[in-house]
């Protein structure tokens, strides 16, 4: 995934409450931004096709522990945060589960995290799930 980066989401479909998915202090999996990270572009495309994207649901999806069609890519959104020295890809993937998957990610450390939870993540991280919440809700 080098220079990719996926934040995972869940949404009910009767509250429409949001939550994202947290791991080792990130919500940009897998390896977080580094430090210093600015976002420097982001758009919302009905045309986008997301090269790769099947290969970042599938990698994800095994790193997680997850079963195949579990996430499901948001071909409209993309971020790109950068630094001084690398440029990043920032994709957003739901959970297709009627539930968020709590007890399967649970043993990995991970957490579900709302919105207002976020405020400990780097300013980076806060202001993509930012962009990422005001797309879900348009």
């Amino acid at each position: 995934m080098e220079n990719n980066r996926l934040i995972m989401y869940h949404k009910q479909s009767a509250s429409a409450r949001i939550m994202f998915f947290a791991l080792n202090g990130s919500v940009c999996h897998f390896d977080g931004l580094p430090p210093k990270s600015k976002i420097v572009d982001s758009s919302i495309s009905e045309e986008r096709v997301v090269d790769k994207s099947e290969n970042l649901i599938t990698i994800s999806q095994g790193k997680l522990g997850l079963s195949s069609n579990i996430l499901e890519i948001e071909k409209q959104f993309l971020a790109i945060a950068k630094n001084e020295a690398l440029t990043f890809n920032v994709y957003l993937a739901s959970f297709t589960t009627v539930d968020p998957p709590y007890e399967q990610l649970a043993d990995l450390g991970g957490k579900f995290i709302t919105l207002i939870e976020a405020r400990s993540l780097p300013s980076v991280e806060i202001e993509l799930l930012g962009l990422a919440y005001s797309f879900l809700m348009d």
